[in-house]
């Protein structure tokens, strides 16, 4: 498995998963409407990744296997010597397989390698796979998120 920077002609069906991925989430998560979900998810990636790939403080990586075939995609975004994984995605016919920690443990090499001290990371409370994967790669949980609906 390799980790590299995503190109600005993949970004577009990373961004058209991302969307359809968070927009479910928030779906389920906030019950609203699947049309506000779309909007919301729509608006957060485009105002967050306003540059794309070139967004600063922002890495865009394919994980892929050895021949090049893209796997799934990692978003990070950097502040110091701290790390913040956004979006972490396997595609489903690879799930299951191992792939997703073992992407995890060679992220941490790599950013340990730069310097990078500590990675940090939301789970969403329905996705009980992602938080038994997260804690098995020695993640912790540090807090709770928390929101109220104001409409």
């Amino acid at each position: 498995m390799i980790l590299r920077p995503m190109t600005a002609d993949e970004f577009p069906a990373y961004r058209e998963i991302f969307i359809k991925e968070y927009a479910d989430d928030i779906a389920s998560l906030r019950g609203c409407s699947e049309a506000d979900a779309l909007t919301r998810a729509t608006s957060s990636i485009d105002l967050t990744l306003e540059q794309g790939v070139n967004t600063p403080q922002n890495r865009l990586l394919c994980i892929a296997s050895p021949a090049e075939d893209t796997l799934g995609y990692l978003w990070l975004v950097v502040s110091g010597q701290t790390v913040w994984i956004s979006d972490f995605y396997i595609y489903p016919q690879w799930r299951d397989q191992g792939l997703g920690a073992e992407a995890l443990e060679l992220l941490g090499n790599v950013l340990m390698v730069e310097g990078i001290t500590e990675i940090g990371l939301r789970v969403a409370t329905q996705n009980g796979a992602a938080k038994h994967l997260y804690e098995k790669a020695g993640f912790a949980v540090t807090g709770f998120n928390m929101s109220k609906s104001l409409i």
